[in-house]
């Protein structure tokens, strides 16, 4: 089996060349299957240079520069971790640059659309319930408190973990269960 370093430079070599060649779907294959390799650092890069709703933002910012380096620059992979916190500390840079020029204003929020399906989909607690088996008892406990509203102190105190640690947790819970709805709404 090769190298984890041999896999990724093999995997930028061919989006890189597709993209070249204009075949942008080939381009995107590879980008994505690299990415997918270390986008678990790149939620974690976020949350160490960007606090609440900023770290979302800042993993955008990574996404964007992750796929530029892949299709425009010509070096080689060697540390993709490292690779992906130094991006992480200029996209944190990027969202601070957007926020200062363009504040968002009253109207901007005032007129945001949303979707009524999409958040009662989020909130159907039956199609939660059909979801749970992916899950283990902590992770369905911290999705059900925080569906009530139970702030994370709480719920990290309650589970005697690390707010921290309860984010991550949390965070791959809901990951499953996005997962879980995907593969069954294929079946159907």
């Amino acid at each position: 089996m090769p190298e984890p370093a041999a896999i990724d430079i093999e995997l930028a070599r061919r989006a890189r060349a597709a993209f070249r060649a204009g075949d942008l779907d080939v381009a995107k294959r590879h980008a994505a299957e690299l990415w997918a390799r270390y986008e678990d650092q790149a939620v974690l890069a976020s949350r160490r240079v960007a606090r609440g709703p900023e770290r979302d933002d800042v993993l955008g910012c990574i996404g964007l520069r992750f796929v530029k380096w892949v299709y425009h620059r010509n070096e080689d992979p060697r540390n993709m971790v490292g690779l992906i916190n130094q991006m992480a500390k200029f996209a944190y840079g990027d969202v601070q640059r957007t926020e200062a020029r363009q504040p968002t204003t009253i109207e901007e929020i005032e007129e945001t659309p949303y979707n009524e399906d999409e958040l009662d989909l989020i909130l159907d607690r039956d199609l939660l319930e059909r979801l749970y088996p992916v899950l283990n008892e902590r992770e369905r406990l911290i999705i059900d408190r925080t569906l009530e509203g139970v702030g994370d102190g709480d719920i990290a105190s309650e589970l005697e973990i690390d707010p921290n640690n309860l984010h991550q947790i949390r965070w791959r819970a809901l990951k499953r269960l996005r997962t879980e709805a995907e593969r069954r709404e294929l079946d159907h």
